[in-house]
């Protein structure tokens, strides 16, 4: 194998061509990622992509806990680089390079990084990682996050638990990637014959080939038995152990295959990167689509509640004018009864008169008014106040859409601007409830309708009330009738001018009280929509900011899916041209 150089030194026009348009795709969409905040992760493996692109061949061997593996890597080297035992005894991502003698460095607590003179590291780096599935959960993450940067994957199985089905996930996950994945079935001593070799090796590559959906090369090693028979020199048990197999796979694959593999391999990442940035947007619009179902569902429920309060507030306006028709009803009552020739003596004491006239017909007609005023106000209140809980509802739903959600399924920043905007929302909904104060926006709507009323110029309402303010204009027909009556009888002329009196009377009458129920109409019924638009309008402002997020961000990754669906098929047609590339473009 050659020593490893940096790919743009070893390509031909082609494949440098090749590297550049993947380079530039690579580049376009981690800018994508940023500008979309689809989260800083898929950012930072696209930036590892494009640095590994111009760095080492990286073998990266995973597998289970005591499957193995360091003890391939050190069978592998020629030598005891890494540590083996039965417990787990990698407890960090481990770089083997070559260098002129053997040195170990900590880097971190997360990764190692060691030298070694053996002639293979000139042409790779090896990446030994932790195993997976054990006790310590972080050795796994660790290995999961190192994947993606793999050129290669050695993928080590043991002969006595081959292919579990955690490590069936776990191969999920790795060709979730699109790695270029090798199979190890270490331990390959330990079969008791042929059959059984050929049974467990069948075996693991039936179901590796379900999971990878191409059929990968599988080897049968006795990584241990290696070791010895290479310390021994002895070329026959060497050879048996399978060891020999695997180098020159591996040889082949650096020395013949190392462009296409890198190539592929960021183009791996990228496409991983593309395909869950358009699950994240996908996720997005989802929520962002239901969220605006139930913003148009709040505005039609908006619409029918205006509308019901006006067909509502029309029949509490109704009872008030329905107090008026009664006190008209006795008025002409009263009038026919009172305005006669028998009666010319009563007629001729107009205080007396009066009297008779609002124990007869304006009796209990201001308390009744005023009750239906009241009615009105709280019956106005009490619906608004459902509607503002109608609200706190719709917060609690769509918060609780959210949250059912993970945050990598509908992207971080997006979550906390969507989560941030409905805790908003719900506090100022909540603030309304808990701040409401049922007798005095009861106190104040029933002064709005006052004023209302006031407004109109029929009345000044002062601070008689609605029902004493009303029931005086009524008293203003008794008065002049009965003044006028009086005068008339005096000289003389009652029998010609009393029953045209009356009959003027019960007209007057008749003309003020219908002036008095429009005027009620119009300046209720007017007050009514002012305060109904007022608390639509206080409605709509507080679930506004919310509005204004879910329509344009439904605007922001219609742009985003559409630039990262082009992105996928760019990357996927460079991928299909990587695999298009002849051996001749590989370096010599």
């Amino acid at each position: 194998m050659e020593p490893s150089r940096p790919l743009s030194g070893v390509l031909d026009e082609h494949v440098a061509d090749l590297l550049l348009r993947e380079r530039t795709a690579i580049g376009d969409l981690r800018a994508l990622v940023a500008r979309g905040h689809l989260g800083d992760d898929p950012e930072r493996a696209l930036a590892t992509a494009l640095e590994d692109l111009e760095g080492l061949f990286l073998l990266v061997v995973v597998g289970e806990f005591n499957a193995g593996k360091s003890t391939l890597v050190n069978a592998l080297l020629g030598a005891t680089v890494m540590r083996e035992g039965v417990t787990p005894t990698t407890d960090r991502v481990t770089l083997v390079v070559h260098g002129p003698e053997a040195t170990s460095e900590e880097l971190s607590a997360e990764f190692a990084r060691v030298t070694h003179p053996a002639d293979r590291l000139r042409a790779l780096a090896l990446v030994d990682t932790p195993g997976t599935n054990a006790v310590i959960a972080k050795h796994q993450l660790l290995t999961e996050k190192f994947v993606p940067r793999a050129d290669l994957v050695l993928f080590v199985t043991s002969s006595d638990r081959p292919f579990t089905e955690s490590e069936r996930g776990f191969l999920e996950r790795i060709a979730g990637w699109g790695k270029k994945v090798a199979i190890v079935i270490n331990k390959a001593d330990l079969f008791e014959g042929a059959e059984a070799r050929t049974e467990v090796h069948d075996f693991v590559l039936a179901h590796a080939r379900d999971v990878l959906e191409r059929t990968p090369d599988v080897f049968d090693v006795a990584a241990r038995a290696a070791m010895r028979a290479r310390t021994a020199g002895d070329a026959a048990a060497l050879e048996a152990s399978g060891l020999p197999a695997l180098e020159r796979y591996l040889a082949e694959k650096v020395d013949v295959d190392r462009v296409r593999l890198k190539l592929d391999a960021g183009l791996g990442v990228a496409l991983h990167v593309a395909e869950e940035a358009l699950a994240t947007i996908e996720a997005q619009r989802a929520l962002l689509r239901d969220d605006r179902r139930t913003l148009d569902d709040v505005d039609r429920q908006q619409g029918q509640w205006a509308k019901d309060l006006k067909r509502e507030g029309r029949a509490y306006v109704d009872r008030v004018k329905t107090v008026l028709l009664e006190v008209e009803r006795r008025g002409e009552v009263f009038f026919d009864d009172t305005v006669q020739l028998g009666k010319l003596l009563t007629l001729m004491r107009p205080e007396k008169v009066r009297a008779a006239f609002e124990a007869r017909v304006l009796r209990g007609a201001a308390g009744e008014i005023d009750t239906a005023v009241a009615a009105l106000s709280d019956w106005f209140v009490e619906r608004t106040l459902q509607q503002w809980e109608d609200v706190v509802g719709f917060v609690a739903e769509r918060r609780k859409a959210g949250e059912e959600r993970t945050i990598g399924e509908v992207g971080g920043r997006f979550h906390y601007d969507r989560a941030a905007l409905i805790g908003s929302l719900r506090e100022r909904a909540h603030g309304v409830l808990d701040g409401f104060d049922t007798d005095g926006e009861a106190r104040r709507v029933a002064e709005a309708l006052q004023a209302g009323v006031v407004q109109t110029g029929l009345m000044q309402v002062g601070g008689l009330g609605l029902g004493a303010a009303a029931v005086a204009i009524v008293s203003t027909a008794a008065w002049d009738v009965t003044g006028i009556a009086a005068g008339l009888t005096v000289m003389g002329l009652g029998l010609l001018v009393l029953p045209h009196r009356r009959r003027t009377a019960k007209r007057r009458l008749h003309e003020q009280m219908q002036e008095l129920r429009d005027g009620l109409e119009r300046g209720l019924g007017g007050q009514i929509d002012e305060e109904i638009t007022a608390a639509a309008d206080r409605l709509g402002n507080a679930i506004a900011p919310y509005t204004r997020f879910v329509r344009t961000e439904l605007e922001r990754l219609e742009e985003v899916a559409a630039e990262a669906s082009a992105l996928h098929d760019r990357l996927t047609a460079l991928r299909a041209e990587v695999a298009r590339l002849e051996r001749t473009d590989a370096p010599a």
